[in-house]
């Protein structure tokens, strides 16, 4: 339910040049549409829902795949690098690595 009242207050989550929908689930940079898988989406959102602010990967395990979760924790990583390959593709970066602490997401340049 939260997600959902989120969505419609604030339907449009938007960090630098990169906008994602959250009522209709369509991302878009630089106003080309990126086509997510469910997950991708998820892991997107998160993250733009707290631009600039370093995530641990506990964290981000515990929101996006939940509690229940009983996969390893390199299924941020990968995730993190599915998502680095379709957002910032041929593109100045937007999702950054802090070593040792976790991840970020803040618009380009």
């Amino acid at each position: 339910m939260h997600v959902q009242s989120e969505a419609v207050r604030r339907p449009a989550l938007v960090v630098g040049d990169l906008t994602l929908d959250q009522r209709t689930r369509e991302v878009r940079r630089a106003g080309v549409e990126i086509k997510l898988s469910p997950t991708e989406f998820e892991l997107l959102r998160f993250l733009m829902h707290h631009p600039g602010r370093v995530l641990s990967k506990a964290r981000i395990l515990n929101r996006v795949w939940a509690y229940d979760f009983g996969g390893q924790g390199n299924v941020v990583e990968l995730y993190i690098s599915y998502l680095r390959r379709k957002v910032d593709a041929r593109r100045q970066p937007m999702i950054h690595t802090v070593r040792g602490v976790g991840y970020t997401i803040k618009p380009a340049g």
